[in-house]
C-alpha cells in the first residue's frame, strides 16, 4: 500500500509522524509524496494558532482531492472533530493518545514491530527526534494544548536510553530531545527524575551521540542542567520561551516567572556557556497589551544576549481564559509589533553570526551536492562549505569546521575534521 504522512506543528508532532511512518514502513507499505496518489494519507494536525487550524483544514481538503483515504490526528482534530466531519464524512479521526496503537492494529502484520522506536522513518534525516514526554501541566491562559494533550506524562528512562542507543547504532550523530513540556520530565515517575539526570544517563550510555534540547522553560533550567552544556556532546543551543517582557502581561498569561527571573536565567547561561545560542518565543498583542507594555518588552529583549526570536501575534483560542479577557488588540497593531521584533531578531542573529568568524564549530552534515555540503552547527546555525581532499564528508556524520565568513542567513566555513 502507498501512503503519505503530512505534518503540521511542533517537533512532538514530527516525532509522532516518524513513529507512524515507521510502523507503516516496517509492515512493507511504501511511503510516497501526496502528488503520487497514495492510497492513504495521514495528516497530523496542529491547533496552536488560528493559522494552524486553517492550514490543517487546507491539508485535509487537499488530501481528499487526491482520492486517498484520509486519516486525521493531532491537536486540531482533537478539538474540532465536528468541523472535520463538515469537510467530509469519509475522514477518519484518530485520538492523540491512540496514534501508535491505531496504526499498528490497522496496518500492521509484522509480529516484531516495536512502536516506541522511530528509527526507520528517520533514516533520511540527519538528526533523530527522541520524544521523552507528552502533555503539559502548565495553565497558560492563552494556550489550548493542555486540553488536547492532557497532563504531563514521562516516558520511563530505560525506554528512552534504549532508543538513544538504537539511534546511535543506526548511524545518527545527533538526537533532538523533544516533548510538549520537557522541563517537567520525570516529576511523575517513581522514583522521580529530572531533565538533567536523564541527559546524564544518555551521555553515560552512548558514545558519540550529540544531544540537542528543544524549548525549555527558564524556571525549570537548573544549575546542573546549565553545567551540562559545557560537555562537547551537548549542543550549545537552548530555546527559552519569554512570551512578554512586561510583568503585568506575564501575570495575565499565568507564566511562572517575572522578567527579573527570566533575565537572571539567561545571563546565568550566557556567563556559564561560551558562545551559546539562546533563542526565545514572544507573543505580541496579548489582550490588554498597550504601546507602553510593548515598548517595555522591546527594550527588555533588546538588552538580553539572545540570538533570535520566534514572534507570534496573539491568536485567540476558544475555551481559554485569555479568550474572555478585555482589551483586544487590533490585528494591524499586532502585525506592526511583530514586524519590529522580527527586525530586532534579524539584527541579533546577524550580529551573532558575524561573531562566529574564526571560531571552530562542529556540525552535523545534512546534504552533500557535488563538492559542497551544508550542515547545522551545535549552536544551531546553518553552514556551507566546500569539501577538502583527505577529509571525508558523509551525511548524518559530524564535521568540524573553521568559520570563514557568512552569506545572508548561513555561515561559510572550511572542514578540518570529520567523524
Amino acid at each position: 500500500m502507498k501512503f503519505c504522512v503530512l505534518t503540521l506543528g511542533c517537533k512532538s508532532n514530527q516525532s509522532e509522524s516518524g513513529l507512524i511512518e515507521n510502523i507503516l514502513l516496517e509492515n512493507s507499505h511504501d511511503k510516497v509524496p501526496l502528488e503520487e496518489t497514495p492510497e492513504i494519507c495521514v495528516i497530523n494536525t496542529c491547533s496552536v494558532t488560528a493559522k494552524s487550524d486553517y492550514q490543517s483544514r487546507q491539508l485535509i481538503r487537499r488530501a481528499l482531492k487526491t482520492g486517498a483515504s484520509v486519516i486525521v490526528t493531532g491537536c486540531y482534530s482533537e478539538l474540532n472533530a465536528s468541523e472535520i466531519i463538515k469537510i467530509s464524512n469519509d475522514v477518519e479521526i484518530v485520538a492523540n493518545n491512540n496514534k501508535a496503537a491505531y496504526f499498528k492494529d490497522k496496518f500492521g502484520h509484522s509480529p516484531n514491530i516495536k512502536a516506541p522506536n522511530n528509527i526507520t522513518a528517520n533514516q533520511g534525516n540527519s538528526r533523530a527526534l527522541l520524544k521523552i514526554q507528552d502533555g503539559c501541566n502548565a495553565s497558560c491562559t492563552y494556550c489550548i494544548i493542555p486540553q488536547t494533550r492532557g497532563a504531563s506524562r514521562s516516558r520511563p528512562a530505560d525506554d528512552i536510553i534504549r532508543q538513544a542507543i538504537a539511534l546511535e547504532v543506526a548511524g545518527f550523530m545527533e538526537i533532538v530531545i523533544t516533548g510538549i513540556h520537557i522541563g517537567y520530565y520525570g516529576v511523575d515517575l517513581n522514583p522521580q527524575l529530572d531533565l538533567a539526570a536523564l541527559i546524564e544517563m544518555i551521555l553515560q550510555n552512548t558514545t558519540n551521540l550529540r544531544i540537542r534540547l528543544t524549548s525549555t522553560e527558564g524556571s525549570e533550567i537548573s544549575d546542573r542542567l546549565i553545567r551540562l552544556f559545557n560537555d562537547e556532546r551537548i549542543c550549545s543551543h537552548i530555546h527559552i520561551p519569554l512570551q512578554s517582557g512586561h510583568d503585568w502581561i506575564l501575570r495575565q498569561m499565568n507564566r511562572p516567572y517575572n522578567t527579573a527571573e527570566f533575565r537572571q536565567t539567561v545571563l546565568r547561561i550566557a556567563d556559564t556557556v561560551d558562545n551559546i545560542s539562546i533563542g526565545s518565543d514572544v507573543i505580541v498583542g496579548f489582550p490588554g497589551e498597550t504601546d507602553a507594555h510593548f515598548k517595555e518588552t522591546f527594550d527588555f529583549i533588546s538588552a538580553l544576549p539572545l540570538t533570535y526570536l520566534h514572534v507570534f501575534p496573539y491568536s485567540m483560542r476558544n475555551n481559554t481564559p485569555a479568550a474572555l479577557m478585555p482589551g483586544a488588540v487590533e490585528e494591524g497593531i499586532k502585525k506592526q509589533r511583530a514586524l519590529h521584533l522580527r527586525q530586532m531578531s534579524n539584527e541579533k542573529k546577524q550580529a551573532y553570526m558575524t561573531a562566529q568568524t574564526g571560531k571552530i564549530l562542529t556540525a552535523v552534515v545534512e546534504q552533500i551536492e557535488g563538492s559542497t555540503f551544508t550542515a547545522t552547527t551545535g549552536n544551531y546555525l546553518k553552514i556551507v562549505a566546500e569539501t577538502v581532499p583527505g577529509i571525508e564528508i558523509q551525511e548524518k556524520r559530524l564535521a568540524t569546521l573553521i568559520v570563514t565568513g557568512k552569506e545572508k542567513d548561513r555561515l561559510v566555513g572550511k572542514p578540518i575534521i570529520s567523524r
